[in-house]
């Protein structure tokens, strides 16, 4: 179920992305508006159906302690809520009140809360409960580093309606989360590349996972220009006695941005001819990991789009377009599969939690456990 909150997420990110298109066009606002609260309404469908599950059925939580990488995608949960506080500030929603806007400012925090805990207890479980193999290494696996990356971002983005002294806090917090996750999602990108090498690419069935480290590696150069921007204005306010501090971390912001970007070009091209590669010999069957498709390229358009506003290249600008052109199309289609294969009943997996002697007994390869998962 966890895998589910991937809708909330390319949701969320279609919604950031059409409210960054440098036009103030009504009809684009309007449908940028419409995602936006269709995905508000996904995540509480979706958790609401998640404490259900848990709650009725509370060995799930023992099951997954045993199971770990049954929890990779609960990391999803903070990115999905650090899509919903992007899009009160894209959308101006902010400033509309001072409910509006510490209800956001404490979702950021719950946000935070959530990506430390992925970072850290899922990954110990994953490493403590289990003799874990490279062979076993997906792209899944930065599901559990990148919600920090995706809260620095949304905590810069977020902080420039807040008064100086909390908008200092998110910036300080927000460097401290690029700085971990930035550590984390190099070093399993460094595994993964590694995992592919030896064992060549995942299976069919997981292929898609090849697009999430376009995600993380494109969101570090988003929050690294956002913290950059938000800087420069509050730095001299807050800490006039390190003031050139502000204008040195947006230039910063705008190089890691470019690192990121030149790193997120290669790992889109290393990601689309790895389905090509798989899908030469049959088709790729529909589930739910298709949703891996859309979050990474929103990420990398949102760095596109973060790169034409700052150094003003029409060459970005261009690509932005294009892209989010991409990413609505590749939204559309998989909503609509979504959608029929949830009617047909399709889209469902057997779980293992229903059938745990199964589970017990039966000999499952490394993808197809982690394939499980999702």
């Amino acid at each position: 179920m966890p895998s589910w909150f991937t809708i909330s997420m390319g949701t969320g990110v279609l919604a950031n992305s059409i409210a960054s298109i440098p036009y103030d066009i009504a009809a684009i606002r309007v449908v940028g508006c419409i995602v936006f609260f269709t995905n508000i309404v996904i995540f509480a469908l979706l958790l609401a159906i998640q404490t259900a599950q848990l709650c009725l059925y509370p060995q799930i939580i023992s099951y997954m302690r045993s199971h770990p990488r049954r929890m990779l995608h609960y990391g999803a949960i903070s990115m999905a809520l650090g899509t919903i506080v992007g899009g009160l500030d894209r959308y101006r929603f902010a400033e509309s009140s001072a409910v509006v806007l510490y209800l956001g400012w404490s979702i950021w925090w719950i946000s935070v809360v959530l990506a430390v805990v992925s970072a850290t207890l899922l990954a110990y479980l994953l490493v403590s409960k289990k003799t874990q193999s490279i062979e076993a290494v997906t792209g899944a696996w930065l599901l559990l580093v990148a919600p920090l990356t995706v809260s620095a971002a949304s905590g810069g983005i977020y902080a420039e309606y807040l008064p100086t002294h909390l908008a200092m806090i998110a910036v300080i917090a927000g460097y401290c989360l690029l700085g971990a996750g930035m550590s984390l999602t190099c070093s399993l990108v460094v595994l993964y590349l590694h995992r592919i090498t030896v064992y060549k690419l995942p299976a069919r069935d997981l292929v898609l996972t090849s697009f999430i480290p376009l995600g993380p590696l494109s969101q570090i150069g988003v929050a690294g220009m956002v913290l950059g921007s938000l800087s420069q204005e509050i730095v001299p306010q807050a800490l006039p006695q390190v003031e050139p501090l502000g204008a040195t971390m947006f230039h910063l912001g705008i190089i890691l941005g470019l690192f990121s970007w030149g790193c997120s070009i290669l790992a889109l091209l290393h990601a689309v001819f790895s389905v090509l590669y798989q899908r030469r010999s049959a088709e790729i069957p529909f589930n739910i990991s298709w949703w891996a498709l859309v979050f990474p390229i929103g990420v990398f358009t949102l760095l596109t789009a973060k790169l034409s506003q700052m150094l003003e290249i029409r060459f970005f600008e261009i690509a932005f377009l294009l892209l989010v052109a991409v990413l609505f199309a590749l939204w559309l289609f998989n909503i609509v599969r979504t959608a029929i294969g949830t009617w047909t009943g399709s889209i469902f997996g057997i779980s293992e939690l229903t059938q745990p002697c199964e589970c017990c007994s039966a000999e499952k390869t490394q993808d197809e456990d982690v394939l499980q998962m999702a």
